[in-house]
């Protein structure tokens, strides 16, 4: 209640006329507010209750080695009958043998993904299930830093190297230095039983080029910080994650990309808001 004790007639009068004012001010601020609100509400709900999100997983998955001081190059583990994606490096007491760096490959057939007609990729995460921990590394300036990029080579290269005229080392050279397209860090052996990671624009965009060339879209990996103790027998990340062995699946998890559309924004709820804030104004004057 305004309180106007000891005002003119004319002062009354103005403080009504004022008060009146930044009432239908209120309410003229209060529409914008709402318009606003309801416009962006609109594009919002819509875009996401017509969200679209496919689950791929990976269906071949391996590594290439490091070329072992004068000596000729580990055979790769690129072979469907064997599917692991540790990096790093470990002993096998059964040969036995200390590898060499490993680095891994993923690939993804992008067929069943069919973006509707209005759509776009807004965004795709990277999932791996840690088995059993999957941490054995020194955590050398109290961190591991794995990254995953893109590749120079293509999924033949992968399967084939020697017909694509390519050697083993060179493919491994490649590994985890292509684009960013995503990564993650540990400080613990004591981690999650999984890691879901956003994906970069350039994977989106590699993506899209693998839908659009009909062929399967390849993720490399690397133990970034990577450096072993002299004579450590195990220096790896993401250990004992066989998917598939002698060519029959574990039943461990697969490695997955969850790729989400949604409609581009259309011009029309554009215009909606437009519309309506030029109502407010007209109204305000």
């Amino acid at each position: 209640m305004l309180y106007t004790a000891g005002l003119s007639s004319a002062d009354l009068l103005s403080t009504h006329t004022i008060s009146r004012g930044k009432r239908m001010q209120n309410q003229r601020t209060k529409t914008q507010r709402f318009i606003l609100a309801a416009a962006g509400f609109a594009i919002a709900t819509g875009s996401l209750a017509q969200a679209d999100i496919f689950e791929v997983e990976s269906f071949h998955l391996g590594g290439f080695y490091a070329v072992p001081d004068g000596e000729p190059p580990l055979i790769p583990d690129n072979d469907l009958t064997f599917q692991n994606y540790f990096m790093g490096h470990t002993t096998i007491p059964t040969i036995p043998i200390t590898t060499t760096e490993r680095r891994t490959f993923f690939a993804f057939d992008l067929a069943d993904v069919l973006i509707p007609d209005g759509h776009e990729i807004i965004g795709v995460e990277f999932e791996l299930e840690l088995i059993f921990g999957g941490i054995l590394a020194n955590f050398e300036g109290g961190t591991e830093e794995v990254i995953f990029t893109s590749t120079t080579s293509d999924y033949d290269t992968f399967m084939d190297p020697l017909a694509s005229g390519l050697g083993p080392d060179e493919i491994f050279d490649s590994m985890g230095t292509g684009d960013f397209y995503t990564g993650v860090g540990f400080d613990t052996m004591t981690i999650p039983d999984s890691i879901t990671m956003d994906m970069s624009e350039a994977a989106i965009e590699d993506i899209l080029d693998s839908m659009l060339a009909d062929s399967p879209f390849m993720i490399t990996g690397m133990l970034a910080t990577y450096d072993p103790e002299a004579s450590a027998l195990f220096e790896f990340v993401f250990g004992l994650s066989d998917v598939v062995t002698g060519g029959s699946p574990t039943g461990f998890p697969v490695p997955k990309l969850t790729i989400t559309t949604a409609p581009v924004p259309a011009p029309a709820g554009i215009l909606v808001l437009g519309s309506g804030l030029m109502c407010s104004m007209r109204r305000r004057r």
